[in-house]
This record gives structure tokens, sequence and C-alpha cells, in this order.
């Protein structure tokens, strides 16, 4: 059975919308200031392995489409239980769908909303406004209103200690002199050049790292995320955070979501592998990593997702609604790219003439 949440304003009991920037649940009625009480503890990362084992010794519920009672116009509706938050679609009253749709692991923390739909419809005006290659009416696209679509999108986070081991080859680079003939106006010409080469050498060791706080996505229905969020501002779960935002449970497994991670882990012990074989080329031919002491978090993190049809085209992107960073696809420019590979093809043309006559 779902059990749904509404949020009344203290003062006249309107329903109450979370206000971003402003950390409170404002109330559009009367505009008192609902304050949300805020635990002020350090949210605890789990122990992975424990988590899985108990995951593995309960059965797992599906998710459902059941119905739900707007308690403010008394609407009936089907809300499926991968929705953790929306709104009424009648009288447009927030309900947080608080069900063991979970999944059952519960978010502990939740970065609120802090840029306003206002500013985040700004700030994707300009980053249109600032694409590179983009068509010339993309500019006058950019003037239209779009329809921002506020939700706060499952993630995990990841804690390891990693233990590397490798074996690869380091390479210096070192030149030779190289004698050559060549004709001009009929006549043999003896010239040099340097021509480089890599002196190669086994090498092996191992590396020690730790990873703190390594995010994944836990949804699929996303297309694009976002990495820079600010986690030292984590405050602890309270649904009051929810109320006027749409948000999801997680779709990706925490087993999945650590393989995830362990592929983001593996990118940067390569490379501090490479750093730490040195020369001027580097190769890793054998790398085994052992992790341990793994933990994670599940939050919930603001984001502001929409999409914009251009010349028959669908083009989404996600904007965080912590600092404005935004991730997206985008229409290049054929004629515009033309141009710019015909002019370097011409100054490289140009330089080859002036240098091959010397």
């Amino acid at each position: 059975m779902q059990k749904e949440y509404q949020f009344p304003c203290e003062q006249c009991g309107a329903k109450l919308h979370f206000s971003a920037g402003e950390g409170e649940l404002e109330c559009s009625h009367c505009s008192h200031i609902n304050v949300i009480e805020r635990a002020f503890e350090q949210i605890v990362e789990k122990d992975y392995e424990a988590t899985i084992k108990r995951l593995n010794d309960e059965a797992k519920k599906e998710l459902e489409v059941t119905s739900t009672k707007c308690s403010s116009c008394g609407a009936t509706f089907e809300l499926s239980e991968n929705i953790h938050a929306s709104s009424c679609p009648y009288c447009s009253s927030p309900i947080v769908n608080e069900t063991a749709a979970y999944r059952p692991i519960k978010p502990q923390g939740i970065l609120p909303f802090k840029i306003e739909p206002k500013e985040a419809k700004e700030l994707f005006k300009k980053w249109l406004e600032g694409l590179w290659f983009a068509p010339n009416k993309l500019k006058e696209y950019a003037k239209h209103e779009e329809k921002l679509k506020a939700i706060y999108v499952p993630y995990w986070t990841y804690d390891s200690d990693t233990y590397s081991a490798y074996r690869g080859r380091r390479g210096d680079k070192y030149y030779t002199t190289e004698h050559y003939t060549i004709t001009v106006d009929g006549r043999a010409q003896s010239k040099t050049r340097q021509v480089e080469k890599i002196r190669w050498r086994d090498v092996s060791g191992d590396l020690n790292k730790h990873f703190d706080d390594v995010v994944v996505m836990a949804t699929t229905s996303l297309k694009h995320s976002l990495s820079h969020w600010d986690l030292e501002n984590l405050v602890d779960y309270d649904a009051s955070y929810l109320s006027g935002y749409e948000s999801e449970v997680y779709s990706v497994e925490l087993d999945d979501g650590l393989v995830r991670a362990k592929s983001d882990m593996d990118f940067f012990i390569r490379s501090d592998i490479k750093k730490q074989i040195g020369g001027d080329v580097q190769e890793i031919n054998y790398l085994s990593t052992d992790y341990s002491n793994i933990t994670y978090k599940h939050i919930l993190l603001p984001v502001y997702a929409s999409a914009f049809k251009f010349d028959g085209k669908i083009y989404s992107y996600v904007i965080n609604a912590r600092n404005g960073e935004i991730s997206g696809d985008r229409p290049y420019s054929v004629i515009k790219i033309a141009l710019a590979v015909s002019a370097v093809a011409m100054v490289i043309g140009t330089l080859y003439y002036f240098f091959g006559q010397g």
C-alpha cells in the first residue's frame, strides 16, 4: 500500500512547495516561510558487502502501478512506484510517495535545489548561444521559453581502498639522424632529418589508492549525467525537500552501480600507474586490482531536465541545479565545420609551400 505525504502551511493550511535557493518551504498562498527542521548529523557510509548479503536474503519486490488519492482535491490517479515525488494532475498539489519502492534501500542524503527555474532557463540560453559551430538560427531559438522538469535524481556514491599489481613497458624517446636524397630541378640533393625512436624496457610494480565518493547515476531514465557535485553540503534526507518536485527511485541496482564505479576507478588507477612508470610513453600489459573496505551512500541530487526540437531532431539536456553545469546534445552546422576545415587546410598548405621552398 502506498503512503503519500503532502505538506500544509503552518499558517493557512495551503499546500507547500520547496523554495529553491532559500532552503525552506514557502507558501504560495500567504507567503509564510515554513522552516525544515534539519538534522546536522554526519551521513554515514554503509557497508557494501553487508547490504548485498541482506538484499540477496530478501525477496525482491516488483514495481507496481497503484492508485493514489490526493488529500487536497480528492482525485484518484495512478502513480507508479518508481516515482518518488510528483504532483496531482488535477490540482497540482505536491505529493511525496513514501513507499517500500525505495527498492529497498532508502536515501540517506539530499542536496536541495539551489538554482531557481528562471535562472536555469537563462543558463540554458547562454549555453546555446556559446556553442561552437552551432547553426546561426539556434541563437534565435534560444530566445524561446523552454519548460524545465525539476527532478531529484537517485545516485550512488562509493568509497573503496584499491591495490593494483601491474606489468608493462616504459618508453624513452631518442633521436637519430637520417640521411636522404631529394631531386630539385633535376638534380639530386642530400639532406638530413631527425627521426624519433623509442627505447623500451620492461617494468612492473604495484599501486595503493583510496577512492572517496565515486558518483554513479542510479537511473536509466536520463540520457546525460552530471559529475561536479558539492557533496560536502549534503543534508540528511527529509521528504519535505521533495515537495513540489518530481523524484525517482533507483533503477540501477547497488551492485551494477559498483561495476560502473570500478570502471571510473580503473581510469584513474591507470593514469597513476603511467605516472609511476614514468618516461615519455607507457604501456600497461597486465593489471589486476583488488577492492576492499567498500562502502556506499544512496543520495538524491537536483537536476533540471528538458529537451528541444530543432530542424526535426530532438536534443535533450540536463542542468545541475546546484552550480548550473549543463550536459546535453547539441546541433552542429555542417557549413561552418566545412569552412573551418577548409581554412585549416589552406593554412597547412601555405606553410608546407613556404617551408618546402627552404
